[in-house]
C-alpha cells in the first residue's frame, strides 16, 4: 500500500493514557512508512516530544477555555480552524488526507462538523460506567447530559474502540453509529523492553507498584485498603502527583512509611520493570495501557475485572488475577496470591498488542474506505 497521509487529533497531550497512545500511533505510523501528522485542540504539552513528532504538531488554540465558554459555538470556530489546517497539511504534502482520527470526546465535538468520509471517532473509555457513575453520585443532570452529549457527536459517525467490550458500553447507550469495530492501542515491544532497563535509584530494593494518576475513577482508596491489609513489608510505590487528598487517604490508613509517592515519570519503565508486581484498582477502563506495558516489561499483574480491557489483557493463565471492582479483600487477596506464584507471561498474551499487528488493521481500514 502507497504511503498514506494521516492525521490524529486530541484535546492535548498533558499527560494521560489516551495521549500517550496518541503518540505511540504516530510512532507507529511513520515506522511502517506511513505519514502521520497530530492536531491538537490546545498547546498542552508535558510529554517529551521527538524531533519528527514536535515537527508534526498543529495546536489550534493557546488555551480552549474561552471556546469552552461558547459550547458547540465554541467548538464550531475550532472546526473551522481544524479544516484550515488539514487544508494546509493538504497543499504541503501535495495529496488529500487519507485518514482521520480523532481520539477524545472534545476533539470528537471538534470534528462533529466535518464532512469528511475517512474519518473515525476512537473511543478509549466506558462512556456507561462514566454515566452510571454520575447517576449513583445523584448527580442526574450531569449524567443526562453527557449521555445526551454521546448520542449527539456519535450519531452516525465511524467509531472505534480500543477494547472489545467497549462495544457492547456504546450499545447499552443506544447510540445510532454508523459503523463500529476495535482495534487494540499499538505497543512497541523492543522501545519499552529498552527503555525498561536504565538504571533507575530512587526506588526501594523490593516494592509494589502502583502507576495511575490520582483521579476518583482510579480508586487509590480501593488500592491502599487492598495494601494495608497484606501482611508483608515490601514498600508500595505510586508513580502519581503529590496531592493533597492522597497524602490523607495514607495518613488516615497510617501508611506513611510504608507508601512512597515518586510523583510521574516520563518513562515509568524502570520502575515497572524492577517491580514485584503492577496493581490496577480502578473501577473503569478503555484498554489500560499499562497493564500490557507491564506484561511486556516481564512484571506480573494484579488488576480490578473493571469495563473495560483487563479481562481481554489478562487472559489464560493470568486470568485468575482480576479482582473484583471495589473489593480491597479480594484485591488484597489476587496480591497475596501473585507474590506466592512464579508467573508466566506467555508469548501469545501479549503479541495481539504489537504494532505490526496494530498497523495492519488500520491499513486495511484505509485499503477498505479506497
Amino acid at each position: 500500500m502507497q504511503n498514506k497521509l494521516i492525521v490524529l487529533t486530541i484535546t492535548n497531550l498533558a499527560g494521560s493514557g489516551a495521549e500517550k497512545i496518541v503518540l505511540n500511533l504516530f510512532d507507529m505510523f511513520r515506522k511502517f512508512g506511513q505519514n502521520p501528522y497530530i492536531v491538537l485542540l490546545e498547546d498542552v504539552i508535558s510529554y517529551t516530544l521527538t524531533e519528527e513528532q514536535n515537527n508534526k504538531i498543529y495546536k489550534l488554540t493557546k488555551k480552549r477555555k474561552y471556546h469552552k465558554l461558547f459550547s458547540f459555538f465554541g467548538d464550531k470556530i475550532l472546526h473551522n480552524k481544524f479544516e484550515k489546517i488539514l487544508d494546509f497539511i493538504e497543499k504541503k504534502e501535495n495529496k488529500k488526507i487519507d485518514l482521520i482520527l480523532s481520539n477524545s470526546p472534545s476533539s470528537d465535538r471538534v470534528v462533529y462538523y466535518s464532512q469528511r468520509k475517512n474519518l473515525f471517532n476512537i473511543i478509549h473509555t466506558s462512556y456507561y460506567r462514566e454515566i452510571l457513575e454520575f447517576k449513583k453520585m445523584g448527580k442526574i443532570k450531569r449524567a443526562l447530559k453527557k449521555e445526551n452529549l454521546y448520542k449527539k457527536i456519535y450519531e452516525n459517525k465511524s467509531l472505534i474502540t480500543v477494547s472489545k467490550s467497549i462495544i457492547q458500553d456504546l450499545d447499552n447507550l443506544k447510540i445510532n453509529y454508523k459503523s463500529i469495530d476495535y482495534i487494540y492501542n499499538p505497543f512497541n515491544f523492543e522501545e519499552i523492553r529498552e527503555k525498561g532497563e536504565i538504571e533507575i535509584n530512587d526506588a526501594p530494593k523490593e516494592y509494589l507498584i502502583s502507576a495511575s494518576a490520582f483521579r476518583p475513577v482510579k480508586r487509590h482508596d480501593i488500592l491502599l485498603d487492598a495494601y494495608k491489609l497484606l501482611d508483608t513489608e515490601i514498600k508500595l510505590v505510586l508513580l502519581c502527583s503529590e496531592d493533597k487528598e492522597l497524602l490523607k487517604m495514607i495518613e488516615d490508613r497510617s501508611l506513611q512509611n510504608r507508601v512512597i509517592i515518586l510523583g510521574f515519570r516520563k518513562n515509568p519503565y524502570p520502575y515497572i520493570k524492577n517491580a514485584k508486581c503492577l496493581i490496577l484498582s480502578s473501577e473503569r477502563e478503555g484498554l489500560p495501557t499499562v497493564l500490557i506495558e507491564s506484561l511486556i516489561l516481564g512484571t506480573p499483574v494484579v488488576s480490578t475485572n473493571c469495563i473495560s480491557g483487563p479481562n481481554e489483557i489478562l487472559i489464560d493463565n493470568l486470568s485468575k488475577y482480576l479482582a473484583n471492582v471495589n473489593d480491597s479483600k479480594d484485591l488484597a487477596l489476587k496480591i497475596n496470591q501473585i507474590m506466592k506464584d512464579k508467573v508466566v507471561i506467555k508469548d501469545e498474551c501479549i503479541d495481539r498488542f504489537n504494532e505490526i499487528n496494530i498497523v495492519s488493521q488500520y491499513l486495511e481500514l484505509m485499503k477498505n474506505g479506497e
